[in-house]
């Protein structure tokens, strides 16, 4: 974690609890949920609440699939602390054989749905400008109902939002052991242990304005001014001024080059780490939520 104020905890609570989860369950607390902890209500709360009903709330797409979805989500943006969490979540469904074809681009073994949607998400992670009505309408000729549409995109862009700040975060490896464990305890608690396993069908549209508040406008340390700028230059839009452009156009393009010297030159120009914490997020947000939003407006299009 480059963040030493992330990794520890923000409140006297977390300063407790992270340490204590780390005992109980004989592991170091993974980095993800450090993040969740930090600056809760600002980022951690309404992410947590979305993920945890797009990945365990009613839908079509089971919870294996779901997860894979995630792990190639993850690979398609390069982030390796993401790939592995979620291929062995992934793996403890699917089985690993299975799990690790399809991370190899081998389709075979999964579902006619599965193998339309999959290069549809490819696409608009690498190219999203240039995806069209034209591959929204093929996916619903493919027999895709716009509800798997729609709970299949949320996946992803929550998973471009993670791969992203774990990148720009530097979360820290486990080995394959830790992976596993943190696996079991995911599908067992979900992603968010206060709103139980199995919530109702989910309002994506509902959860993502209520993350693009949060981040953009709700109460901070940064300016929602330059928040906003901030998240339209991560989605490809305009440059901003330094130190934040070099570090926001990173995240919303490959997130896995930045460093410690771009997280730590923020750090000192921004004025401190809960600034830095808040301009990553930021970025990261709104390099998924641009995905989503041409999503929707290629539906609006139909």
């Amino acid at each position: 974690m480059r963040l030493k104020e992330v990794e520890r905890g923000d409140r006297i609570f977390y300063r407790i609890l992270i340490p204590f989860i780390s005992f109980v369950t004989k592991m170091r607390l993974p980095d993800a949920a450090r993040a969740v902890f930090y600056h809760k209500d600002f980022f951690g709360g309404p992410m947590s609440s979305w993920t945890h009903a797009a990945m365990r709330g009613e839908s079509s797409w089971s919870i294996g699939e779901r997860e894979m979805i995630a792990a190639l989500t993850a690979q398609w943006n390069s982030c390796l602390f993401c790939i592995a969490a979620h291929s062995a979540i992934a793996s403890r469904v699917l089985g690993k054989p299975i799990v690790e074809r399809t991370m190899e681009d081998d389709l075979t073994n999964l579902s006619e749905k599965m193998r339309a949607v999959l290069p549809f998400l490819k696409k608009l992670t690498k190219t999203p400008g240039q995806l069209t009505s034209n591959d929204l309408n093929a996916l619903l000729q493919k027999g895709l109902q716009p509800q798997e549409v729609e709970d299949a995109v949320a996946v992803f862009v929550l998973f471009n939002i993670t791969s992203r700040c774990a990148d720009a975060l530097g979360y820290q490896m486990l080995d394959e052991n830790g992976f596993n464990k943190a696996a079991v305890m995911m599908l067992d608690r979900g992603y968010n242990s206060g709103m139980g396993k199995h919530p109702a069908q989910p309002d994506h549209h509902l959860m993502a304005e209520n993350l693009r508040y949060s981040v953009m406008e709700g109460p901070a340390v940064v300016n929602s001014d330059l928040r906003r700028a901030i998240a339209i230059r991560a989605g490809g839009g305009p440059a901003i001024e330094d130190p934040y452009d070099t570090i926001t156009e990173k995240i919303g393009k490959y997130a896995y080059k930045v460093n410690d010297s771009d997280v730590n030159l923020l750090v000192r120009t921004s004025g401190s780490e809960k600034d830095a914490y808040e301009v990553i997020v930021v970025a990261a947000t709104g390099a998924g939520l641009s995905r989503w939003d041409i999503v929707k407006q290629l539906v609006r299009k139909r």
